[in-house]
């Protein structure tokens, strides 16, 4: 029996199709619910080989090989622009560190701030972000605060006493 109210996936002849209302639907690009799943479809068809960045109901997920990945906590790029994924969800509130592979960058408001340079605090630690990367190799001062730092390998060096050669 036909049933017109079924919307989901639906295998058939090797590949993982989209039905809306019953009925095949070729048109569609976005994640389907199947057997407490998330998946990935593109065109109607579910995508084995998607990882990135889908907009589903207002929000975006990240999604992996197909999948949708609850457990992922990094930055993703789309389209040209790195943003901050929190447990599978774009998070357009953090405002804080965020890694990609072996490298750490500087995000506000979900998105990797490439104009930033100075103090952010991430896991009770205050590090130093040039032009939005955590660079480790810096060793300089910096005002924060009406406060001037002394900022070493990346990081503030709260037990440093001495001098320090900055700017001539």
């Amino acid at each position: 029996i036909l049933n017109w109210d079924y919307t989901g996936l639906t295998y058939y002849n090797n590949l993982w199709l989209y039905v809306q209302g019953g009925m095949l639907n070729g048109n569609y690009t976005g994640l389907a619910y199947y057997n407490d799943t998330w998946f990935y479809v593109q065109e109607g068809v579910l995508n084995w080989d998607y990882t990135g960045l889908t907009n589903y109901n207002g929000a975006w997920f990240y999604v992996q090989g197909g999948i949708l990945n609850w457990d992922f906590t990094g930055l993703v790029l789309h389209y040209g622009t790195w943003f901050y994924v929190s447990g599978g969800i774009l998070d357009w509130s953090y405002t804080g560190v965020g890694q990609y592979q072996d490298a750490w960058f500087y995000v506000e408001n979900g998105i990797l701030n490439w104009d930033y340079t100075g103090l952010t605090y991430y896991n009770d630690v205050w590090y130093y972000v040039v032009n939005g990367f955590l660079d480790w190799n810096v060793t300089t001062l910096t005002y924060y605060n009406d406060i001037w730092y002394y900022v070493e390998n990346g990081a503030i060096n709260w037990n440093y006493t001495g001098l320090t050669y900055f700017y001539d």
